[in-house]
């Protein structure tokens, strides 16, 4: 999903700036610090994969069962990071779900609500409001209810996720998924193509 004409007026201009910690320096720019909950993996491997993502769009979920294959396939030598990059332009409940992916992470849980946001996006992509869905989901991956809905009524919360899309137009991100491999950016469906040679080749470096 292309965005150049997407980002004049949303609100992704008007993020404010955070201060936050590089990780790592790449020829995209640099890879900002990140939670633990959002990422999975071996802590010291050496393929790091940092993966730009929108929960309501459709090829973010079809890719998904692809991410996880690789991830298995690649056990102790790659580790997963997960950046918001929620396209509230054409995606109405965009922000909503990784606002409550953000709440589901500070309980750390938020992989098993990341999986069930894409395993059910056809069912809540659509709605004018996605709170019941999303409480549902809060319950299947047993979260404290009375937290959770603290956290979603709290604009604070937003925070991160503007500093992951400002983080993601620096990088010249311009579409979703994008994911980084080392150096390599590898857009939607090509990252299942060419994710496991990607990866094999930085093993070997």
């Amino acid at each position: 999903m292309n965005l150049k004409r997407l980002l004049t007026g949303s609100f992704l201009l008007l993020a404010p700036v955070i201060a936050v910690q590089s990780v790592k320096q790449t020829n995209w720019g640099p890879i900002l610090a990140a939670p633990q909950a959002r990422q999975k993996g071996d802590p010291n491997a050496k393929v790091v994969i940092v993966e730009y993502s929108d929960f309501q769009c459709p090829m973010c979920a079809r890719i998904d069962p692809t991410v996880r294959q690789l991830m298995d396939v690649y056990k102790g030598k790659t580790r997963l990071i997960y950046k918001y990059y929620p396209l509230t332009k054409i995606h109405q409940n965009a922000m909503n779900a990784a606002h409550a992916a953000e709440c589901a992470a500070a309980q750390n849980e938020f992989w098993p609500y990341h999986d069930r946001l894409f395993e059910t996006q056809a069912a809540w992509a659509p709605l004018q409001d996605p709170t019941t869905n999303f409480m549902a989901i809060a319950g299947e991956v047993k979260l404290d209810l009375s937290k959770f809905s603290a956290c979603r009524a709290d604009p604070s919360r937003e925070l991160p996720i503007m500093q992951d899309a400002k983080e993601a137009q620096d990088r010249q991100v311009s579409a979703t998924p994008t994911f980084f491999v080392g150096d390599e950016r590898l857009v939607g469906q090509v990252f299942a193509t060419d994710g496991a040679r990607t990866i094999d080749r930085e093993i070997r470096q």
